[in-house]
């Protein structure tokens, strides 16, 4: 009898986080569609990905970095307005706008290692868990969000993408000369050091 409630019980906990990790997905995808009516799926998949991965990919010399910044805050036709983003399911990481560095509001030095800072602390799931993941999010995207323009390219670019042994993609190219995104990724440890400090 107590083996049987056990196994009751059991079976409650994981349907309960399976619908509520289901949930989550859901508003991931409602959100970045909400931002970003005109996101591909290899867009959303970039978002889920930050999440999981954060910057580091971006940042493997850190004078590099600090260039590359200084280069795309002197850049014309800034037109996305969000000013931070939490990314994914479980908002490991956020999108900074640099607008913010822009305008003075966040310390271009104080962003710079912030995201020093962060390139360590993602999860970095290997491969095979990555693909499992994922593709538990698109099965759930196909069912909320099926006309997603592009969706079946963008899947078969992802496929290849796995094939190969790499994770990191791209926005779409619609994405870019639409909305012109200029961020940086911060873990939400940072974030939450910031809240009240640089950002409402």
């Amino acid at each position: 009898m107590k083996i049987s409630l056990v196994f009751i019980l059991l079976f409650l906990s994981m349907t309960i986080f399976a619908d509520d990790r289901e949930k989550r997905i859901k508003q991931f995808i409602n959100d970045e569609l909400k931002y970003y009516p005109g996101a591909r799926l290899a867009d959303l998949y970039k978002n889920y990905f930050q999440d999981a991965y954060g910057s580091g990919h971006l940042i493997p010399d850190t004078t590099q970095a600090g260039k590359y910044l200084d280069w795309e805050l002197k850049q014309p036709g800034w037109t996305d307005t969000l000013p931070y983003q939490a990314l994914g399911i479980n908002h490991d990481y956020y999108r900074i706008n640099l607008q913010l560095v822009k305008n003075g509001t966040i310390p271009r030095d104080t962003l710079l290692l912030a995201m020093i800072e962060s390139a360590i602390l993602a999860r970095n799931p290997d491969l095979e868990s990555w693909e499992k993941e994922w593709n538990e999010v698109l099965a759930i995207i196909k069912k909320v969000k099926p006309n997603v323009p592009g969706i079946e390219s963008d899947e078969k670019l992802i496929d290849q993408l796995f094939s190969k042994g790499d994770v990191v993609m791209h926005h779409s190219k619609y994405y870019e000369e639409t909305y012109h995104p200029h961020y940086r990724i911060v873990h939400r440890s940072v974030f939450e050091r910031w809240i009240g400090k640089y950002l409402k």
